[in-house]
């Protein structure tokens, strides 16, 4: 059986009964991976934990590393869900908003359960792109691809292909580290905003200013560099 597919669910819920088992299993799987961490994790523990026999888990869930699977899907959806949100209220923004808001998007996707996210990127083992992350991925990477190209005026770069990749890459591995290395600084926003002001850079060529902190007028500026300019060196001291 090919690995791709020992992942999938072995049938899809079609009624609603067969829905709420499902989402107990789900609901059950990830309170076992963040209170015990992966080597707790088994399909009869969550069976259990669910209410439900391990036989009726096996239905749906072939193995545990589907149960896995599946957390990531829906982690995914969530993702997705928020970027297309973002994308139609930001149509008409200039870059460096819909950028902000495209970056705020996948962080709060994040934030949600954060210590599943991070139980799942530290712990859980590196599973093989499931169908549905790797159509999300290819989704995801076409709609930054149409964007920058609606953009292109606004853009210092020139080779869209190679900025895709870079943009996507970029987002993805720094939020994904992020959730384990430093979650207090995505949980306050400063991943996003640096992240924001790293990509408008790359993208327009023009360094993000923070609203706070205007820049100086000429006039301050000319003022700064006569005092520098009259102002005597210091005497050198004694030996």
């Amino acid at each position: 059986m090919p690995r791709s597919a020992a992942l999938r669910p072995r049938k899809r819920p079609m009624q609603a009964r067969s829905r709420a088992t499902v989402d107990a299993l789900i609901d059950a799987a990830a309170r076992i991976l963040v209170d015990g961490g992966y080597g707790e994790f088994s399909t009869n523990r969550v069976a259990a934990c669910a209410g439900v026999s391990v036989g009726s888990l096996y239905q749906y869930f072939p193995n545990k590393e589907s149960l896995l699977a599946e957390l990531r899907s829906r982690h995914v959806a969530q993702i997705e869900h928020g970027l297309g949100i973002a994308m139609a209220s930001m149509r008409d923004a200039p870059l460096p908003e819909v950028v902000a808001a495209l970056i705020e998007a996948t962080v709060a996707a994040h934030l949600i359960a954060p210590e599943l996210h991070r139980m799942l990127s530290a712990e859980a083992p590196n599973l093989h792109p499931t169908d549905a992350s790797s159509a999300f991925a290819r989704r995801a990477a076409a709609s930054v691809r149409a964007l920058m190209e609606s953009r292109r005026r606004e853009l210092a770069i020139t080779d869209l292909d190679l900025a895709t990749f870079l943009v996507v890459r970029t987002v993805e591995a720094t939020i994904h580290e992020a959730v384990v290395e430093r979650p207090a600084d995505l949980a306050s926003g400063a991943v996003a905003r640096e992240v924001t002001r790293l990509l408008v850079g790359y993208l327009t060529g023009k360094t993000a200013i923070s609203r706070s902190h205007p820049p100086p007028d000429r006039r301050s500026r000319s003022r700064r560099r006569d005092r520098a300019t009259l102002t005597p060196p210091s005497a050198p001291r004694a030996p």
